[in-house]
């Protein structure tokens, strides 16, 4: 892939979704970056949508000596999604999930305190993350959203497989892409500037949007 290809960075990339969401009209929406690296795509698009940010969490289940590859996620409140348990023992399974679910629960404690206070009901609910892989992490959230009185939950990232994986199909109503390649490697490979962005940053972003409204 060539170098002008690529998002230039997360910011830069929120930019770019921010104009087609816009011109996609959603209903009264409400925009939900994914912490970490989410956030700072999703910021830009709650300011272009002129709506609350706010944060979705779930984590990875992943196994120790795979640490880089998720075979499920899970949800603050225990829901998760399973990919990949076959490729665990139920013991090394029920770790992991412990493992995800405790991380979730305390990035979610993190945010708490400076998450908007917002109706759902009749909302569009816009996932942001940097980018989808596998697509667990989405669609434990998105899963656990479709029972909630949402009007409808749209998917948005700045790059994703050729085909949404299943994970998340079953569960949204709307994926809005910037880029769907054919070779997909990872998500960092399509940035110029990826770098791991941490809690503290992500935090600084969410509390500056939501001061700002």
């Amino acid at each position: 892939m060539k170098a002008k290809d690529l998002f230039i960075d997360r910011y830069h990339a929120g930019l770019q979704l921010a104009e087609l969401i816009a011109n996609a009209q959603p209903t009264n929406p409400i925009v939900y970056g994914i912490p970490r690296g989410g956030v700072l795509v999703a910021a830009p698009i709650a300011h272009q949508l002129n709506c609350p940010l706010d944060v979705a969490i779930a984590k990875k289940i992943v196994l120790p000596a795979y640490p880089e590859t998720a075979i499920g996620a899970v949800t603050t409140n225990g829901m998760g999604l399973e990919i990949g348990q076959r490729y665990c023992t139920d013991r090394e399974w029920s770790q992991a999930v412990q493992q995800a679910q405790s991380k979730a629960s305390g990035l979610l404690h993190t945010f708490e305190p400076f998450r908007p206070q917002i109706n759902i009901a009749g909302a569009t609910a816009i996932l942001v993350d940097d980018g989808i892989a596998t697509g667990a992490t989405i669609g434990a959230i998105a899963s656990v959203m479709k029972a909630m009185p949402y009007r409808e939950i749209w998917v948005a990232a700045p790059v994703a497989p050729m085909r949404m994986p299943n994970a998340i199909a079953a569960y949204i109503d709307r994926e809005i892409l910037l880029m769907q390649p054919t070779v997909f490697v990872s998500v960092s490979s399509f940035y110029r500037h990826f770098p791991e962005v941490t809690t503290s940053e992500a935090l600084s972003c969410f509390r500056s949007n939501n001061s700002a409204e």
